[in-house]
Formats: structure tokens, C-alpha cells, sequence
């Protein structure tokens, strides 16, 4: 073994006997392994940009530092650490663009439907937590009729977008969202799920937030167009994160079965598709498209903790799929914060080696942090009162 080869192995070993010890029975040490990671996340947080960014390595995605900012609205809603609001306030506020719908100028040219819905989820979870409104401009005020509650309006705004883009092309396929909104962008002529998934829980957000059956009709068509345009294939395989949390909505929503089945239909896809890598790794969840082999880009990387997020928040609104949600978070959680080195909280990919693997980034941060902090999400306080 070469000396380089040794002091990589040396390090990763050394990191492996500080990795964070979480008692998953115990909501302090739930909150500390969470404050560490939540930590460890903000370190990528590029103090240099005046657009509220956070580092990562090439290629760069604009739509990963609004998950950023969702997770850590989530850990001061369920910690009430308030360490970041005031810098969440602001990244947010600068990303807001004229309209205040999460298009600013600085990503036109290249954000698509999917990159804008990544934000709009950070304006819902606000509204869904009563976070400080934003400053009342004439425009939040127009849409609710007061600023009270702007993230509403900008959640609003954001719907419209969508309604209008899917009414401009509404004779292709019968319907849905392309995946990008510029007709002059690579990717114009095709249609996918993660962006017609963004549209489909927005629209069932704002319909159990607010009770307004328009959304509620919208979420129903969304679905529907998604299952008859073959988007959610033969047993519910689709990117089952979004339209998973966006189901719950509308069970929680409606309490009408047919939501109930479908919310346990994508659970138990997601269940065999993305849990047990191993048969000494049951119920822990993974990346099953690149973990094993250690090539999960920064992305590929993150889309662990949408799962996470979206799972501890239908657990919440469908309590029938709460036990066995719960119980694959637990796991989840307690290989993610054994793969954190401790100290600064840098985390690694894989959860199911029983420590730091040396694989770090935003996104294996950020998918940490989404874990952990599943298991704090009956704490939410305007969530849990709503469901």
C-alpha cells in the first residue's frame, strides 16, 4: 500500500470514531446531531453572493440551494433554533424576481419549471410554518388582499405560472408541464415528471392550506394527466418524492380513500426501490442508480433528503403509514449521522458502512440533514396542527 493510499485510509478511519452519536429515541440527541448537520450544511453557504447561493462543485445547480434553504427552514420550525432566519429571509427575499414567483433575471435563461419549483417548495413550507412574512409589496398584497401571509402570495404566483404554461401547450400530450418554460431552452419538447410532481404537490398544498377546491381540482387533474400520460408507470414507478407529499395533501385534504391508497401505493414503490441495499442493511435508504458504485453527482447525491423530507411530513398527514414510515427513518437516520465525521458535521453518501466513507458534498449534507431531522417532524407546529 502506497504512503498516499495509507493517510486517505488513516483519514477516513480517524473520522469514522468521531462520526455523530444519535440515540433515535431521544429528541435531544435527535436535536444535536441535527444542529451539527444543520451546521456543517451552512459551511457550503457562499457568504460572497449576494443571491443567497450555496457552493457546489461543477456543474453547478441553482435549484439545489433552494433545497438548502427548505431543509433549514424545516430544522428551525422543528429545533426553534433560529440561527438562520435571518439569512434565510434574505436569500429567499433575493431570489424572489419582479413577479415574486422564484423566477429572477439572474437565472433566466436556463431555469426550467423544475428549478423554480425547488424554491416555491421553500415559500410553502414558510406558509405551512407561519414564518415572518416577507416586506408587503404591491404585488404580494394584490394576491391575498394583505401581505399577513406573503408566502402565500408568492406560492400563488408561482401556480399561476404553471396553470398558464400548461394552457399554452395543452393540445400536446392533453396536457402537462414541459420541462422548460423558454421555448428558445434545450428541453422545450418533452414533458417530465419531476416538473409536472412540482405543479401536482403545489397545487395540493395550497389547496389543504387554504381550502380552496381550485387547487384541489388542479392537484386531481395533474394526477391524472401523470398516470394517463404514462409519467407514473405500472406499479407507481415515477419520482415518487413529490407526488408522494403531494398525495398525502390530498388525503389529508379531501380524506377520501382514493388518496389513502395511492399515498400507500407510492410508499411501498418507494420502499423496495430505494431502501435494504443489502440484506445486513435493512430498511436503510440509498441511492440505488449510483451509490453502489460511488459515482452519484451532486444531484443524484441530494435526492435522498427530498425523500426523507417528504416521507417524516406524509407520516404526519396519513397517520395509517406513520409506523412503518417512522421505522425506515429511524434506520435511515442513524446510518446517515454514523457517516457524519462529527466536529463541523461534514457527512458522507453511504449510510449502511456504519461510518464516514469520505464521499462529501452539498448534497450528501443536505440528504443528512433531511433525515435527521424526519424524526423531529411531529414537532412542526403549524404541520401537525393542520393535518
Amino acid at each position: 500500500m502506497s504512503r498516499s493510499v495509507q493517510l486517505v485510509v488513516l483519514a477516513v478511519f480517524a473520522a469514522s470514531a468521531l462520526c455523530l452519536d444519535l440515540d433515535i429515541s431521544n429528541q435531544t440527541s435527535i436535536k444535536q446531531a441535527a444542529a451539527t448537520i444543520a451546521g456543517g450544511l451552512y459551511e457550503y453557504h457562499d457568504t460572497s453572493s449576494t443571491a443567497g447561493l450555496f457552493n457546489q462543485p461543477e456543474p453547478w445547480f441553482w435549484w439545489l440551494s433552494g433545497a438548502g434553504w427548505t431543509a433549514l427552514i424545516d430544522y428551525t420550525a422543528y429545533t426553534n433554533d433560529t440561527t438562520y432566519v435571518s439569512d434565510m429571509h434574505t436569500a429567499l427575499s433575493q431570489n424572489l424576481g419582479s413577479n415574486y414567483d422564484f423566477v429572477p433575471a439572474e437565472q433566466s435563461g436556463w431555469e426550467a419549471n423544475d428549478d423554480q419549483v425547488y424554491w416555491v417548495y421553500s415559500a410553502l413550507t414558510a406558509m405551512e410554518y407561519g414564518f415572518p412574512p416577507l416586506p408587503c409589496k404591491a404585488a404580494l398584497n394584490n394576491t391575498i388582499g394583505n401581505c399577513t401571509n406573503s408566502w402565500q402570495a408568492v406560492a400563488v404566483h408561482a401556480f399561476e405560472d404553471f396553470v398558464t404554461r400548461w394552457n399554452l401547450d395543452s393540445q400536446t400530450c392533453g396536457g402537462g408541464l414541459k420541462w422548460q418554460y423558454d421555448p428558445t431552452a434545450k428541453g422545450w419538447t418533452y414533458k417530465n415528471s419531476v416538473s409536472n410532481a412540482g405543479f401536482f404537490q403545489t397545487a395540493a398544498r395550497l389547496a389543504r392550506y387554504t381550502g380552496n377546491e381550485t387547487y384541489s381540482d388542479w392537484a386531481t387533474k395533474i394526477w391524472n394527466w401523470s398516470v394517463t400520460s404514462g409519467l407514473v408507470g405500472s406499479g407507481y414507478h415515477v419520482n415518487i418524492a413529490s407526488y408522494l407529499h403531494g398525495a398525502a395533501h390530498m388525503s389529508a385534504h379531501t380524506n377520501a380513500s382514493i388518496w389513502t391508497a395511492i399515498v400507500n401505493n407510492l410508499l411501498d414503490t418507494a420502499t423496495t426501490t430505494f431502501f435494504s441495499p443489502f440484506p445486513n442493511a435493512t430498511g436503510i435508504m440509498y441511492e440505488p442508480i449510483c451509490e453502489k458504485q460511488a459515482a452519484c453527482s451532486t444531484d443524484q447525491s441530494s435526492f435522498k433528503g427530498s425523500l426523507a423530507n417528504w416521507m417524516g411530513k406524509t407520516a404526519v398527514l396519513v397517520p395509517s403509514v406513520s409506523q412503518k414510515i417512522m421505522a425506515l427513518l429511524g434506520s435511515s437516520a442513524q446510518g446517515a449521522a454514523a457517516g457524519c465525521s462529527g466536529g463541523n458535521g461534514t457527512c458522507g453518501t453511504k449510510w449502511y458502512v456504519g461510518g464516514f466513507d469520505g464521499q462529501v458534498g452539498f448534497g450528501q449534507q443536505l440528504s443528512a440533514l433531511d433525515a435527521v431531522l424526519g424524526l423531529l417532524v411531529g414537532d412542526a407546529p403549524e404541520l401537525a396542527v393542520l393535518a
